[in-house]
């Protein structure tokens, strides 16, 4: 082992063992594994079954001729078999190359034509989508095997169903033994949301995000004796590290949903007793909006981790008022990882209105737009460097330098810290908006906009103006079709203090907004453009 492997496993061991997440599911099989630990729409899985399942496919994968390091590429919903191929990969020593299941043709050629995997895992079909015939069309010669899940197999295609439900001979976990991946090595390669030019791609460190998931667990108290349920996607943002990994470390139990609808996740939480719910604020919002909410039996669910994009803090009162749980918030990057994260004991106003303080082992600076850092309680850009922030662009040496002066990573995004060393997130340098030479931080507007009781959602962003370079438009989703009008929310917004210049100059009521392909936050670029056009 190299000198700087030494030290990157004696950094990471000064807080957590160094253990990977297939580590900890084996020890969990065998000190408990007859408790359940993973349930799907379709399995309800133990941790021995979890454990000899993620086997069986690691075994496989290898026999179909993956060498180590090879890429498996997958594209698959929240599910056990995303779970398991996670674990698996992990046993083999494969990359897997993660994929949003709502990607269709214009990103997957770029992503297949970057990270050229040699084997696939898919739904043949999902929510009326032929996944099969998607990757048919921008199938690569060296994807040789494509495995498909459930209960359609097409000709070409290898049944997955069959795969894990080979047995595991003695032999073949002494050949796991032999391949598995430590904590320093590279499994995830990340794909980001959304680009049809040229991908970029993170390359993910194991202790990225098993460190984030140990840090994530201390701070919001969540152990082996929980039930979380992931909504959100597993292969990112804190579904990543605190459902997959922490699931893992903890030994805790975890339920799986597809994708969300807001009356079968309340369903889902009193029937499976969850405790720990990570969502994005969309979907927050979604459940306050149904309207037999109070119907739904919410006594076992502790804590909402909100996380994706800011949570507006009217929004973050009303949950906790109305489903009797603690809003705890998580904050990270796909480019990178795990960032911030808020704790238990934190009052209300720093749960909810921020990000939480930087993670242990992560150090972050706020910087102005000439490279000083700057007081504590103004806005800058925020820079991170350490351990749980530690990925990097895949085959990417420019865009890693540019992003990564003296080791520390440009997030592109403002925000300041308050003298706890709390960070409260402002908006991206894509959101910002120069009216008049004036900066105006969307985050400013919209968190005091979504106070206003006709208001379900909201998104502030700039549009041209030949005067002013830029205007500003408050993008709303009405609460129950409710009509309102822009001198609503001048006077509105006046009453609560705002300064004139950085008011609305038009408003747009939407019935929804677009969404980046992952389904988890409001895709601001769309809706500038829309904002644009009309």
């Amino acid at each position: 082992m190299s000198d700087q492997h030494t030290a990157l496993r004696d950094a990471v061991s000064r807080y957590m063992p160094l253990r990977t997440a297939a580590d900890f599911c084996d020890d969990n099989a065998r000190r408990a594994g007859s408790k359940e630990a993973l349930v799907d729409a379709r399995r309800r899985l133990t941790w021995g079954q979890v454990a000899e399942l993620s086997d069986a496919l690691a075994l496989a994968l290898l026999d179909l001729g993956l060498e180590r390091d090879g890429r498996v590429l997958i594209q698959m919903p929240n599910s056990a078999e995303l779970f398991l191929a996670r674990l698996a990969c992990e046993k083999a020593g494969l990359r897997l190359v993660t994929v949003a299941p709502s990607l269709r043709r214009a990103e997957m050629e770029s992503i297949v034509g970057f990270t050229r995997p040699e084997v696939a895992i898919i739904p043949a079909t999902y929510r009326g989508f032929s996944h099969a015939g998607l990757l048919d069309q921008v199938r690569l010669p060296e994807l040789r095997h494509v495995l498909a899940a459930w209960d359609e197999v097409p000709d070409g295609c290898l049944p997955l169903e069959a795969v894990l439900s080979r047995p595991v001979t003695d032999e073949g976990r002494r050949r796991l033994a032999g391949t598995r991946y430590g904590v320093e090595d590279v499994c995830q390669l990340a794909t980001t949301s959304g680009s049809t030019g040229t991908p970029k791609c993170a390359a993910v460190p194991l202790y990225t995000r098993l460190l984030t998931a140990w840090l994530h667990l201390q701070r919001f108290r969540v152990g082996a004796d929980d039930t979380l349920c992931a909504v959100t996607a597993i292969i990112s943002g804190v579904a990543d590290g605190l459902v997959y990994n922490g699931v893992c470390e903890s030994g805790a139990r975890v339920v799986l949903l597809d994708h969300f609808d807001p009356r079968a996740t309340c369903e889902t939480v009193a029937r499976e007793r969850v405790n720990v719910l990570p969502l994005v604020p969309t979907m927050i919002s979604r459940l306050l909006s149904l309207p037999d909410l109070d119907n739904h039996d919410f006594s076992s669910l502790r804590i909402i981790v909100s996380h994706g994009s800011s949570l507006p803090h009217g929004l973050g009162h009303a949950a906790e008022a109305r489903l009797g749980c603690r809003i705890m918030q998580g904050y990270g990057s796909v480019d990178c990882g795990g960032l911030c994260a808020t704790s238990w004991d934190d009052p209300p106003d720093v749960r909810i209105g921020s990000v939480g303080r930087p993670l242990e082992g992560n150090e972050m600076r706020i910087m102005d737009e000439d490279g000083h850092e700057v007081p504590r309680g103004e806005t800058g850009r925020l820079w991170v460097r350490g351990l749980p922030s530690d990925a990097r662009f895949l085959d990417n040496p420019d865009l890693n330098a540019r992003r990564r002066p003296d080791g520390f990573l440009d997030l592109e995004e403002w925000g300041r810290m308050d003298d706890a060393g709390n960070i409260y997130l402002m908006g991206r340098d894509q959101d910002l908006i120069i009216r008049g030479g004036q900066n105006i931080f969307p985050a400013d507007i919209e968190n005091l906009l979504a106070r206003h009781p006709k208001v379900r959602e909201v998104a502030v962003v700039g549009y041209d103006d030949p005067e002013m370079g830029e205007r500003i438009a408050a993008c709303v989703v009405a609460e129950g079709g409710a009509s309102l009008t822009l001198q609503e929310v001048t006077e509105f917004l006046r009453e609560q203090g705002l300064a004139p210049f950085k008011r609305p100059d038009r408003l747009e009521l939407m019935d929804e907004f677009p969404k980046v392909a992952s389904g988890d936050k409001v895709d601001k670029r769309t809706l500038r453009e829309r904002v644009n056009i009309s």
